[in-house]
């Protein structure tokens, strides 16, 4: 009796919880002299506020990975700017467009503006995605 009772405690324990995922983003297009990089992996949205993970880089190179450990499985999407200017935030002007280097999951948000939906990527296991950040016409 026991015994069940601690193989059920165990099981109620492990019940529900994702298995653990390994996401390796690699960065493409940063400017190692250009500020540190920020990548987030956002959940239900692209505000850096639903990215409950998120890393801050000062690049070697041009390009670089980046590597986030025990993620729940599931459905994420990848933001990342370059911080040009050391403010913590992407700048944009008064329409919108970023003036600093960006970039999303999928290469979304190149001709139209960003939705989760077409940013979305299935991590499981071990995941590799590729982002490459692009300037606005508008960067500084």
């Amino acid at each position: 009796m026991v015994r069940s009772a601690a193989a059920l405690l165990v099981g109620l324990a492990t019940m529900g919880s994702a298995a653990a995922a390994q996401l390796a983003v690699h960065v493409e297009g940063a400017d190692p002299a250009g500020g540190i990089v920020l990548v987030g992996i956002c959940s239900g949205s692209l505000d850096f506020g639903s990215c409950g993970y998120s890393q801050r880089i000062q690049p070697p190179s041009g390009e670089f990975r980046v590597l986030f450990q025990n993620l729940p499985e599931g459905t994420y999407a990848i933001a990342a700017f370059q911080d040009t200017n050391g403010n913590n935030a992407l700048d944009r002007a008064p329409n919108g467009l970023p003036l600093e280097p960006y970039a999303f999951s999928n290469g979304t948000g190149r001709t139209a503006p960003p939705s989760f939906e077409a940013a979305r990527i299935a991590v499981t296991g071990d995941t590799l995605a590729r982002i490459r950040l692009m300037r606005s016409p508008l960067a500084r």
